[in-house]
């Protein structure tokens, strides 16, 4: 099945809105802005293999994963540990996915993922040619994400 880049960008925002918001209250808008300017402190990923097959890369700052933790917790940052800290980016990020996939798909497929991973170092990151590139503001914490699809 081949989507359109439209319908491929549309289907996207619309999962990283309605997560952000349903997971950890943030309001989340598409930024017009480079990816380059925006210093990261991590790397989520994972792989999907069905309906269709890709991968999801999130690069967030610091201020972005605090933000995020701390409203889905409930508690300060600086309380949790590393380990509690990870899950929660992560399951976010499988949250988010799956949206993804139900969005472009539709509900009647079932889903295949990896779980997700945190990447520290960008040359073990998978990456393919032709990703979409998509920049956020989640309430001014600036964040990105890649997108890569296989026909």
């Amino acid at each position: 099945m081949s989507f359109s880049e439209q319908d491929v960008s549309a289907a996207f925002n619309d999962a990283v809105i309605r997560t952000f918001a349903e997971m950890a209250f943030i309001d989340v808008i598409p930024e017009h802005h480079h990816e380059g300017k925006i210093s990261y402190t991590g790397i989520m990923g994972l792989e999907f293999s069905h309906p269709g097959r890709g991968h999801i890369l999130f690069y967030m700052t610091k201020d972005c994963k605090k933000q995020l933790v701390e409203n889905i917790y409930g508690e300060e940052w600086i309380r949790l540990s590393d380990m509690e800290i990870d899950d929660c980016l992560l399951e976010l990020l499988n949250v988010l996915a799956g949206e993804f996939l139900k969005n472009l798909y539709g509900d009647n497929d079932k889903v295949a993922m990896s779980f997700p991973r945190l990447y520290f170092d960008e040359d073990t990151v998978p990456g393919r040619p032709g990703q979409l590139k998509f920049v956020y503001n989640g309430e001014g914490a600036l964040f990105f994400a890649r997108l890569g699809l296989e026909d």
